[in-house]
Protein backbone atom coordinates (compact mmCIF):
# COMPACT_ATOMS: atom_id res chain seq x y z
CA UNK A 1 0.00 0.00 0.00
CA UNK A 2 1.39 3.63 -0.73
CA UNK A 3 0.71 6.60 0.74
CA UNK A 4 -1.21 8.62 -1.75
CA UNK A 5 -0.43 12.42 -2.78
CA UNK A 6 -2.06 15.93 -3.12
CA UNK A 7 -0.35 18.18 -6.08
CA UNK A 8 2.18 20.00 -3.72
CA UNK A 9 1.01 19.09 -0.67
CA UNK A 10 3.14 15.78 -0.25
CA UNK A 11 1.76 12.66 0.97
CA UNK A 12 -1.70 12.11 2.71
CA UNK A 13 -2.87 9.69 4.98
CA UNK A 14 -6.01 7.98 4.15
CA UNK A 15 -5.34 4.73 5.88
CA UNK A 16 -3.51 2.85 8.69
CA UNK A 17 -1.14 1.50 6.04
CA UNK A 18 -0.96 4.76 4.81
CA UNK A 19 0.45 6.20 8.29
CA UNK A 20 2.75 3.13 8.57
CA UNK A 21 4.25 4.16 5.33
CA UNK A 22 4.67 7.83 6.27
CA UNK A 23 6.48 7.05 9.78
CA UNK A 24 8.44 4.45 8.48
CA UNK A 25 11.42 6.40 7.06
CA UNK A 26 11.16 9.69 10.16
CA UNK A 27 10.81 7.15 13.05
CA UNK A 28 13.49 4.89 11.89
CA UNK A 29 16.17 6.08 14.03
CA UNK A 30 14.21 5.45 17.11
CA UNK A 31 13.83 8.94 17.96
CA UNK A 32 11.27 10.38 20.48
CA UNK A 33 8.42 11.52 18.17
CA UNK A 34 5.15 13.85 19.25
CA UNK A 35 2.06 13.44 16.99
CA UNK A 36 -1.40 15.84 16.63
CA UNK A 37 -4.14 15.52 14.58
CA UNK A 38 -6.70 18.41 13.50
CA UNK A 39 -9.94 17.20 12.00
CA UNK A 40 -9.79 20.44 10.06
CA UNK A 41 -6.53 21.53 7.77
CA UNK A 42 -7.50 25.18 8.38
CA UNK A 43 -7.07 25.06 11.79
CA UNK A 44 -4.28 26.90 13.58
CA UNK A 45 -1.37 24.94 15.24
CA UNK A 46 -1.30 26.91 18.52
CA UNK A 47 -2.86 26.61 21.61
CA UNK A 48 -6.34 27.70 22.67
CA UNK A 49 -5.17 30.56 24.86
CA UNK A 50 -3.79 32.23 21.57
CA UNK A 51 -6.06 31.50 19.51
CA UNK A 52 -8.88 34.57 20.32
CA UNK A 53 -7.67 38.51 21.35
CA UNK A 54 -10.09 38.28 24.14
CA UNK A 55 -8.38 34.89 25.22
CA UNK A 56 -4.68 36.23 24.99
CA UNK A 57 -6.04 39.30 26.82
CA UNK A 58 -7.30 37.74 29.67
CA UNK A 59 -5.08 34.98 30.00
CA UNK A 60 -4.08 36.11 33.83
CA UNK A 61 -7.60 36.93 35.27
CA UNK A 62 -9.01 33.36 33.70
CA UNK A 63 -6.27 31.42 35.29
CA UNK A 64 -6.79 33.40 38.23
CA UNK A 65 -10.47 32.75 38.43
CA UNK A 66 -10.18 29.16 37.82
CA UNK A 67 -7.84 28.31 40.76
CA UNK A 68 -10.38 30.96 42.77
CA UNK A 69 -13.43 28.23 41.92
CA UNK A 70 -11.46 25.04 42.39
CA UNK A 71 -10.55 26.52 46.10
CA UNK A 72 -14.34 27.16 46.55
CA UNK A 73 -14.89 23.58 45.17
CA UNK A 74 -12.70 22.28 48.21
CA UNK A 75 -9.92 21.29 45.94
CA UNK A 76 -6.90 22.08 47.88
CA UNK A 77 -3.87 21.44 45.44
CA UNK A 78 -0.45 22.45 46.04
CA UNK A 79 0.56 23.40 42.29
CA UNK A 80 3.30 25.62 41.67
CA UNK A 81 2.02 28.38 38.99
CA UNK A 82 2.98 25.71 35.60
CA UNK A 83 0.80 22.53 37.98
CA UNK A 84 -2.36 25.53 37.83
CA UNK A 85 -1.57 26.22 34.25
CA UNK A 86 -1.66 22.29 33.13
CA UNK A 87 -4.47 21.84 35.53
CA UNK A 88 -6.49 24.48 33.92
CA UNK A 89 -5.40 23.20 30.29
CA UNK A 90 -6.86 19.89 31.08
CA UNK A 91 -10.34 21.26 32.23
CA UNK A 92 -10.54 23.05 28.71
CA UNK A 93 -9.64 26.36 30.10
CA UNK A 94 -7.82 28.48 27.42
CA UNK A 95 -4.27 28.10 27.84
CA UNK A 96 -0.53 28.70 26.54
CA UNK A 97 0.12 24.69 26.61
CA UNK A 98 -0.69 22.94 23.34
CA UNK A 99 -1.49 19.26 23.74
CA UNK A 100 0.53 16.47 21.83
CA UNK A 101 0.36 12.78 22.36
CA UNK A 102 3.04 10.06 22.25
CA UNK A 103 1.18 7.85 20.30
CA UNK A 104 0.46 8.26 16.64
CA UNK A 105 -2.69 6.22 16.58
CA UNK A 106 -4.18 8.69 19.21
CA UNK A 107 -3.19 11.95 17.04
CA UNK A 108 -4.90 9.88 13.78
CA UNK A 109 -8.07 9.49 15.67
CA UNK A 110 -7.80 13.09 16.58
CA UNK A 111 -7.36 13.64 12.49
CA UNK A 112 -10.69 12.24 11.56
CA UNK A 113 -12.69 12.32 14.40
CA UNK A 114 -16.20 12.90 14.13
CA UNK A 115 -18.26 16.10 15.23
CA UNK A 116 -21.94 17.50 15.09
CA UNK A 117 -21.57 19.37 11.82
CA UNK A 118 -19.95 16.80 9.71
CA UNK A 119 -22.48 14.22 11.43
CA UNK A 120 -25.63 16.40 10.25
CA UNK A 121 -23.89 17.17 6.67
CA UNK A 122 -22.37 14.02 5.75
CA UNK A 123 -19.60 16.18 4.63
CA UNK A 124 -16.06 16.52 6.30
CA UNK A 125 -13.06 18.19 6.12
CA UNK A 126 -9.93 17.66 5.20
CA UNK A 127 -7.35 16.99 8.32
CA UNK A 128 -3.96 17.22 9.26
CA UNK A 129 -1.81 15.37 10.88
CA UNK A 130 1.52 16.54 12.76
CA UNK A 131 4.94 14.50 13.30
CA UNK A 132 7.38 16.66 15.61
CA UNK A 133 10.47 15.80 16.95
CA UNK A 134 10.27 17.90 20.49
CA UNK A 135 14.12 17.72 20.90
CA UNK A 136 14.51 19.02 17.61
CA UNK A 137 12.25 22.08 18.83
CA UNK A 138 14.16 22.86 21.95
CA UNK A 139 17.71 22.47 20.13
CA UNK A 140 15.94 25.54 17.60
CA UNK A 141 15.23 27.44 20.37
CA UNK A 142 18.73 27.80 21.62
CA UNK A 143 18.74 24.51 24.38
CA UNK A 144 21.97 22.87 24.37
CA UNK A 145 21.57 19.62 26.45
CA UNK A 146 20.20 17.74 23.77
CA UNK A 147 16.78 19.48 22.87
CA UNK A 148 15.30 17.18 26.22
CA UNK A 149 11.87 18.29 26.72
CA UNK A 150 11.80 20.31 29.82
CA UNK A 151 10.06 19.81 33.14
CA UNK A 152 6.91 22.42 33.44
CA UNK A 153 7.98 24.13 37.13
CA UNK A 154 8.45 27.21 38.31
CA UNK A 155 12.30 26.17 39.32
CA UNK A 156 12.70 26.55 35.63
CA UNK A 157 14.05 30.13 35.37
CA UNK A 158 13.75 29.44 30.83
CA UNK A 159 10.10 28.16 31.18
CA UNK A 160 9.34 31.47 33.16
CA UNK A 161 9.93 33.32 30.03
CA UNK A 162 6.73 31.88 28.94
CA UNK A 163 4.37 32.42 32.01
CA UNK A 164 1.71 34.47 30.83
CA UNK A 165 2.74 38.20 31.33
CA UNK A 166 6.21 37.65 30.70
CA UNK A 167 6.29 37.05 26.81
CA UNK A 168 7.76 40.93 25.46
CA UNK A 169 10.73 40.13 28.12
CA UNK A 170 12.36 37.84 26.52
CA UNK A 171 11.56 36.80 23.20
CA UNK A 172 11.82 32.94 22.83
CA UNK A 173 10.40 29.84 19.53
CA UNK A 174 8.40 27.51 21.08
CA UNK A 175 9.85 24.99 22.98
CA UNK A 176 8.57 21.51 23.97
CA UNK A 177 7.64 20.00 27.77
CA UNK A 178 6.19 17.51 30.56
CA UNK A 179 4.01 17.85 32.78
CA UNK A 180 4.97 16.07 36.68
CA UNK A 181 2.44 13.23 36.63
CA UNK A 182 0.61 14.99 39.53
CA UNK A 183 -2.94 14.00 38.52
CA UNK A 184 -4.85 11.05 36.85
CA UNK A 185 -5.99 13.13 33.55
CA UNK A 186 -1.90 14.11 33.27
CA UNK A 187 -0.81 10.37 33.95
CA UNK A 188 -3.56 8.90 31.12
CA UNK A 189 -3.08 11.95 28.83
CA UNK A 190 1.25 11.44 29.04
CA UNK A 191 1.56 15.32 29.72
CA UNK A 192 3.67 16.20 26.60
CA UNK A 193 3.12 19.81 25.31
CA UNK A 194 4.70 22.92 23.57
CA UNK A 195 4.28 25.79 25.09
CA UNK A 196 5.08 29.21 23.39
CA UNK A 197 5.01 33.15 23.83
CA UNK A 198 2.54 35.46 22.34
CA UNK A 199 4.02 36.49 19.34
CA UNK A 200 5.15 40.14 19.09
CA UNK A 201 2.61 42.34 16.51
CA UNK A 202 5.10 42.25 13.62
CA UNK A 203 5.73 38.42 14.11
CA UNK A 204 4.61 35.71 12.52
CA UNK A 205 1.40 34.60 14.66
CA UNK A 206 2.16 30.74 13.93
CA UNK A 207 5.43 29.92 15.30
CA UNK A 208 5.44 26.62 15.34
CA UNK A 209 4.35 26.07 11.87
CA UNK A 210 7.77 27.14 10.99
CA UNK A 211 9.92 24.62 12.72
CA UNK A 212 12.11 22.91 11.44
CA UNK A 213 11.58 19.57 13.51
CA UNK A 214 7.48 19.46 11.93
CA UNK A 215 6.01 17.75 9.60
CA UNK A 216 2.48 17.58 8.42
CA UNK A 217 0.25 15.58 6.52
CA UNK A 218 -3.01 15.73 5.03
CA UNK A 219 -5.46 13.32 5.94
CA UNK A 220 -8.59 13.80 2.70
CA UNK A 221 -12.48 14.16 4.34
CA UNK A 222 -13.61 11.61 2.31
CA UNK A 223 -10.91 8.76 3.96
CA UNK A 224 -12.21 9.57 7.68
CA UNK A 225 -15.27 6.77 7.63
CA UNK A 226 -12.69 3.59 6.94
CA UNK A 227 -9.95 5.43 9.06
CA UNK A 228 -12.45 5.43 12.21
CA UNK A 229 -13.48 1.88 11.12
CA UNK A 230 -10.12 0.88 11.21
CA UNK A 231 -9.01 2.59 13.95
CA UNK A 232 -12.06 1.12 15.95
CA UNK A 233 -10.59 -2.40 14.92
CA UNK A 234 -7.88 -0.82 16.39
CA UNK A 235 -9.10 -0.38 19.78
CA UNK A 236 -9.13 3.36 19.12
CA UNK A 237 -11.94 5.20 19.66
CA UNK A 238 -14.44 7.60 21.41
CA UNK A 239 -14.34 5.01 24.82
CA UNK A 240 -10.79 4.48 24.57
CA UNK A 241 -9.62 7.79 24.10
CA UNK A 242 -11.63 9.54 26.74
CA UNK A 243 -12.57 7.32 29.03
CA UNK A 244 -15.43 8.92 30.29
CA UNK A 245 -18.70 7.36 31.35
CA UNK A 246 -21.43 9.43 29.55
CA UNK A 247 -18.78 7.54 26.29
CA UNK A 248 -19.23 4.31 27.47
CA UNK A 249 -22.89 4.12 28.46
CA UNK A 250 -23.37 5.08 24.84
CA UNK A 251 -21.17 2.71 23.12
CA UNK A 252 -22.71 0.10 25.57
CA UNK A 253 -25.93 1.10 24.38
CA UNK A 254 -25.03 1.04 20.68
CA UNK A 255 -23.69 -2.13 20.63
CA UNK A 256 -27.01 -4.28 22.26
CA UNK A 257 -29.14 -4.99 20.10
CA UNK A 258 -26.78 -5.34 17.53
CA UNK A 259 -27.42 -8.26 14.85
CA UNK A 260 -24.60 -10.54 13.78
CA UNK A 261 -23.08 -9.92 10.41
Amino acid sequence: MSATTDGDCGPTISSVGDLMEVLAPIASDGRELWYRGHRNHTWRLEASALREERHRRDERAMLARFRQEAAAAGLQYAFDTWGWITFAQHHALPTRLLDWSQSPLVALYFACERDQESAATGVEFDGEFFVLDPKDLNAEAGDDDGGHPRLLSDSDTKLNDYLPGKDAENRSKPRSVVAPMTFDRIRFQSGTFTVAQIPAATAKQEPLRDARGLQSFLVPGEAKHNLREQLDTLGFNEVSIYRDLDRIAQRIKAGHGRTAS
